[in-house]
C-alpha cells in the first residue's frame, strides 16, 4: 500500500466518525475514545511503512556490497511503541571479515537484540519514573493506550539505561568576581550494602531576587558510586570551560564539613571552606538541649571568634549532662567545632555567604530516592540521581535520553520515492473539490449538516 492510499483511509474514516457527531449519530466523548484509537492506529501503520521502506534500501545497498551475506529473511519481529505494537519482517546478515550477525533495518532504527519496547516509549518512561514510583510509571504511560502497560523490571531497565550527554564547551567564558559552591548528600538504602550516598554539588554566581528569589547560573552534579575525588575533577572542567578563573576573586565552598566536601578545596582553585550554619545550628542546639542557658554564649563565642570559649562552654554542657547518649552527642559536636573552625571562621567574616544545600538535596535526591521505604541497585540509584539532576538543570530527560540512545542515522537514498509521493500529494486534493462525491456521507441525501459541510469544503479547497 502506498503512503498516500494509507493516509487516505484513515482520514477518511476519521471524517465519517466526525459526520457521524455532527448527526447526532454518536456522542462526543465515544467520538474522541474512537479517533485516540484510530490516530494510534495510523501512526503504528506509519512506523511501518517507514520500517518496510528503510529495509529495502539497507537490503539493497546490502547486495551490492560483497562483504554481507543474507543469512535468513523474513524473520518476524515485534515492537512496542508510542502509538502500540507493530509487526515488521527483516532480512538477517553476517558480514565476511568481521564475522559480525545483524539485521541491517534494526541498526537503522536504533533497535538491539532481544528489545521489546522501543527508544521513544523507554525515553518516556525513563522521563515518568523521576517522579514516581516505577508501577505508577507505567500506569501513566498506558493511561490512554492500555497496550503500553508494561512491567516495572521494564521501567527499572529503561533507567538503567540512561546515561548523561556530553556537554557541549560555551562560546565564551563568563568573567565573575565571586563564585559558590554548596554541597550535600543523601543517604538512601541500597539492596545487600548498609547504604550509600547520592552526593550533589552545585555551582551558582548568587541569589537573584526578581523576578523571584532563586539561584543565578545554576549548574548541578551528583555522583553515587565514583569516588569524590571524581566528582570535584567534573565540578572543575565545568569551571575551566565556563569561567574566566583568573577574574574570580573568591570561591566559597559551603557544606556541613563532611570529609569529602573538604577534599574540594584540594581541586577548586582559590577556594575557602564555609560551614553551613543550618548543621552548626543543629550541632549546637542537639550539645544544649539539656542545658539551654549555654545555648547564648556559645553563639557569642562564635561571633567574636573565641575558640576557646566555644569548647570550654561545650565542656560545660557536658559536665551537666548525665545519660551517656547526650555525653556522647555533646562530644560529637565538640569535635565537629575542633575539626570544622575555619569554616565557621570563614561563615562568620562572610555573613553575605548562605548554604541551601539541606534543601536542594531534599527536593532533587531525597524526593526521589530516599523519601519512599524501599531499597536501590547502586546502578538504578546513580542512574536515577542523574536524572533527577538533569531535570534540575532544566534539561528534558525523554530528548536527552534519545539524543545518547538513537544512533547517528545512515543517509538513505531514497528521493525518488520522495518526489513521487510529493507530486501524488499534489494531484490529490484530499476531501477537495472533486474529491468530496467519493465519501459515502457526501452522496447520501441532503441533510442540513451535509450540505453545510459540503459548503465548507468546497471554501476551503478553492
Amino acid at each position: 500500500m502506498d503512503l498516500v492510499r494509507l493516509v487516505e483511509e484513515k482520514i477518511l474514516s476519521v471524517v465519517e466518525r466526525i459526520f457521524a457527531v455532527l448527526d447526532g449519530k454518536t456522542n462526543y466523548h465515544s467520538f474522541e475514545l474512537r479517533l485516540k484509537k484510530e490516530l494510534d492506529g495510523l501512526g503504528c501503520d506509519l512506523l511501518e511503512y517507514v520500517i518496510e521502506a528503510l529495509k529495502q534500501k539497507v537490503e539493497e545497498d546490502a547486495k551490492q556490497d560483497p562483504n554481507w551475506k543474507r543469512v535468513r529473511k523474513d524473520d518476524r519481529k515485534e515492537l512496542l511503541t508510542l502509538f502500540g505494537p507493530i509487526v515488521y519482517h527483516r532480512s538477517y546478515y553476517r558480514h565476511r571479515e568481521s564475522k559480525e550477525y545483524a539485521y541491517l533495518v534494526d541498526k537503522q532504527i536504533g533497535v538491539t537484540p532481544h528489545m521489546r519496547v522501543g527508544v521513544t516509549l523507554k525515553a518516556e518512561l525513563a522521563e515518568a519514573s523521576t517522579g514516581m514510583s516505577y508501577e505508577a510509571a507505567t500506569i501513566h504511560a498506558s493511561k490512554d493506550n492500555p497496550v503500553l502497560k508494561v512491567s516495572r523490571q521494564t521501567v527499572a531497565l529503561c533507567v538503567k539505561e540512561f546515561n548523561p550527554k556530553i556537554e557541549p564547551l560555551p562560546q565564551a567564558k563568563r568573567r565573575v568576581s565571586e563564585l559558590y559552591i554548596e554541597a550535600d548528600e543523601d543517604h538512601i538504602k541500597v539492596k545487600g550494602r548498609k547504604g550509600a550516598q547520592a552526593r550533589l554539588v552545585y555551582v551558582h554566581e548568587g541569589i537573584e531576587d526578581y523576578p523571584r528569589r532563586r539561584l543565578k547560573r545554576v549548574k548541578y552534579f551528583t555522583s553515587v558510586r565514583e569516588k569524590p575525588e571524581e566528582l570535584w575533577w567534573r565540578v572543575l572542567d565545568y569551571l575551566e570551560a565556563n569561567y574566566e578563573l583568573s577574574s574570580i576573586k573568591r570561591i566559597y565552598l559551603s557544606g556541613d564539613g563532611a570529609l569529602w566536601i573538604r577534599q574540594g578545596i584540594e581541586y577548586i582553585p582559590g577556594a575557602i571552606f564555609i560551614v553551613d550554619r543550618f548543621h552548626l545550628a543543629k550541632y549546637i542546639l542537639m550539645a544544649t538541649a539539656h542545658a539551654p542557658e549555654l545555648r547564648k554564649p556559645v553563639y557569642w563565642g562564635i561571633k567574636s571568634l573565641n575558640k576557646q570559649k566555644v569548647l570550654a562552654h561545650l565542656d560545660e554542657a557536658l559536665k551537666r549532662a548525665e545519660e551517656q547518649p547526650r555525653q556522647k552527642r555533646i562530644i560529637d559536636t565538640i569535635k565537629y567545632v575542633e575539626h570544622n573552625w575555619d569554616g565557621i571562621e570563614n561563615a562568620v567574616k562572610n555573613p553575605h555567604v548562605s548554604c541551601s544545600a539541606e534543601g536542594h538535596v531534599s527536593h532533587i535526591l531525597a524526593a526521589r530516592l530516599s523519601s519512599r521505604p524501599m531499597a536501590w541497585s547502586l546502578q538504578g540509584a546513580e542512574k536515577m540521581a542523574n536524572m533527577r539532576v538533569a531535570k534540575a538543570n532544566g534539561e528534558s530527560i525523554s530528548k536527552q535520553y534519545l539524543e545518547v540512545k538513537t544512533p547517528t542515522p545512515i543517509v538513505v537514498e531514497i528521493k525518488d520515492v520522495i518526489h513521487k509521493e510529493l507530486k501524488r500529494l499534489k494531484q490529490i486534493k484530499i476531501l477537495g473539490k472533486g474529491y468530496h462525491n467519493n465519501i459515502p456521507l457526501f452522496s447520501s441525501g441532503s441533510n442540513p449538516t451535509i450540505i453545510a459541510l459540503k459548503a465548507i469544503n468546497k471554501q476551503s479547497a478553492v
